[in-house]
């Protein structure tokens, strides 16, 4: 019933497990805004953890949190987690077993993959055979599937990243599935055809692999983060043939940086007679919505202003007519709202016409309607701007993404984002200290999808080929650079 091993599990009573999987049950069916939206028999699945708890005198906790995540992740909600706030992980010590080697996605292969010392570039692991086939005698993609439960709803492109970031930590991966991990893994390598099977040692060294153009482990991007200083400057460029670049790690806060705005507004222009502009978002993993604003204002031309650019919905079972601060937070407001001109309502009604969400869901228990609506600014760029995304691309910068889909002087490059907006709030349930955190919004682009497990897709998809894998070179913004080129 529970992995044996870990004798240094924190104990909870059973009348005490009851309450808090009593009141998970109960948080999750009145506040997260996805939970109605999924097939998944839940009601089977408590009925099993009640069980245990029966049956037991005392619980783990991690038992309970485990079980919880693995409820959580049949949403589609891409912001929810557990986390057991008195965890002490130093009393783990598989907990600090990870891969001998880096892994990494190839299309929807796995490679096993090593890092060239003093360099930024990577080798296969075994050389003649770079893909991995099994995992102790199971398939691979279903070994992922089945312990990197976390990712189940997960954009296509977005879970098997995810599952790699997973994977790689092999010891926090057993423990979330309440297994004993073993010394060794039984591996097969393969080159799609021959296969070399070998028993491998964990490591206690985490090999990391960075997809060479994503933002994601940058300096940066971390200054970013943090809300430390940086050079705003850094971020943009020319490249070759009058092409611009402005990159951006993070969604910046205008609050902590009250000077980025000019900062953006100074170099968009220096960069209007472009022959294109490319703002790359890879490995973006949020922030604020801060930025939209001022993009939108170069971005979207006069005939399509004011652009309707999402569609949110806020779960309280009651109807709200106000405006919620942290709606207006994410420029989201209700119909009737003092921030919205009758322009902007003309546009709204212009819409929807035409909009109808893909989901159906209980309107009872939601919000009227709260829509983003961007504008055009005094001179619209008349350069083309790309964004360049990728399945990294997650929170503001999913929001971002596909605020700008359907603009008709915004391509969209790249592969598929990971998509969510939820609104999240967190709750501790009493006795275990368990914290929950769910999304209370549900979030629709354009199109009627929803942002958590769809993301949006690119106008054109221009992926990863193996060069830029291994580190050599990035091949995404080259092939967009030729791809501009010949467009020009």
């Amino acid at each position: 019933m529970f992995a044996c091993g870990y004798v240094h599990a924190q104990m909870i009573g059973k009348n005490e497990a009851l309450i808090d999987f009593n009141d998970f049950k109960r948080i999750i069916k009145t506040e997260s805004s996805y939970y109605q939206l999924s097939d998944y028999d839940f009601e089977s699945h408590f009925d099993k953890i009640q069980k245990v708890i029966l049956e037991s005198d005392s619980i783990p906790v991690y038992y309970l949190a485990h079980e919880f995540e693995k409820i959580i992740s049949q949403t589609i909600d891409r912001h929810a987690h557990v986390r057991m706030r008195n965890f002490d992980k130093s009393k783990y010590e598989t907990l600090d077993n990870y891969l001998p080697f880096a892994v990494a996605p190839y299309e929807d292969k796995v490679l096993a993959l090593m890092p060239i010392e003093k360099t930024n570039e990577y080798k296969f692991y075994i050389e003649h055979y770079p893909f991995i086939k099994s995992i102790n005698g199971i398939d691979v993609k279903t070994f992922l599937d089945t312990y990197s439960y976390r990712t189940s709803t997960s954009p296509v492109r977005a879970k098997l990243e995810e599952d790699l970031r997973n994977f790689k930590n092999i010891g926090e991966l057993y423990f979330r599935n309440n297994k004993i991990l073993p010394d060794s893994l039984n591996i097969v390598f393969t080159d799609g055809e021959n296969d070399k099977q070998l028993k491998m040692p964990l490591s206690r060294k985490k090999h990391h692999w960075v997809s060479l153009g994503s933002f994601r482990y940058s300096d940066i991007q971390y200054q970013m983060a943090m809300e430390e200083d940086f050079d705003f400057n850094s971020l943009d460029k020319w490249l070759s043939d009058s092409i611009a670049y402005i990159g951006i790690p993070h969604m910046i806060s205008y609050e902590r940086y009250p000077e980025f705005p000019a900062y953006l507004n100074s170099t968009i222009e220096k960069y209007r007679n472009s022959k294109a502009l490319i703002i790359d978002l890879r490995g973006n993993g949020g922030g604020t919505r801060d930025i939209l604003n001022t993009f939108s204002g170069y971005f979207i031309g006069k005939d399509q202003s004011p652009w309707v650019a999402n569609v949110a919905y806020v779960r309280c079972d009651q109807s709200l007519n106000e405006d919620i601060s942290s709606m207006q937070s994410r420029y989201l407001y209700n119909y009737h709202s003092s921030f919205l001109t009758n322009r902007d309502r003309e546009a709204i009604d212009t819409f929807n016409e035409t909009f109808k969400t893909e989901v159906n869901f209980d309107k009872e228990k939601f919000s009227s309607p709260f829509y983003m609506v961007l504008k055009s600014g005094c001179e619209p760029l008349d350069c083309p701007v790309y964004l360049l995304v990728n399945e990294e691309c997650f929170s503001a910068t999913s929001v971002f993404t596909s605020a700008f889909k359907g603009v008709e002087n915004v391509t969209i490059v790249g592969v598929t984002t990971n998509g969510s907006s939820g609104r999240s709030q967190k709750y501790i349930l009493d006795n275990s200290k368990i914290e929950i955190k769910l999304s209370t919004m549900l979030s629709f682009q354009r199109n009627g999808k929803t942002l958590d497990g769809n993301g949006t897709e690119p106008d054109m998809e221009i992926d990863k080929d193996m060069e830029q894998i291994l580190g050599k070179r990035d091949s995404q913004l080259e092939n967009l650079i030729e791809l501009i080129n010949r467009k020009n």
